[in-house]
């Protein structure tokens, strides 16, 4: 399993939710960046989706990163061109420790900057 290190040009940002309160001591979340870094972004085919007989209406996408020892977990999330990714699935690509990828449902659009 080669990887390309020059295919690794989409910036991220891995993000932790957290509990917290506002100034009038209201509910809310706020956004803590776990790991912002360089990565492989590619979408999942119709061929795919009909192999696997999944649901059309969900985007698929993996990204691929460098191997990192911060402790990613499927209740983060992953902002990449203002969308925002829910991690469905990590894996040690290779099985190496080289590289990491990110299976990842496309949550929803234009979040922010």
């Amino acid at each position: 399993m080669r990887v390309n290190a020059g295919e690794l040009n989409k910036r991220i940002k891995i993000i932790r939710r957290i509990a917290a309160k506002d100034s009038d001591g209201y509910e809310t979340t706020r956004d803590e960046i776990v790991r912002t870094c360089w990565a492989k972004f590619s979408q999942t085919s119709g061929t795919e989706l009909v192999r696997e007989d999944s649901d059309f209406g969900q985007e698929r996408v993996r990204f691929l990163i460098r191997w990192t020892s911060t402790q990613i977990d499927r209740k983060m999330i992953i902002l990449y061109r203002g969308s925002e990714f829910e991690i469905q699935y990590i894996n040690d690509y290779g099985d190496n420790h080289e590289y990491v990828e990110l299976w990842c449902l496309w949550q929803s659009r234009e979040v922010g900057p």
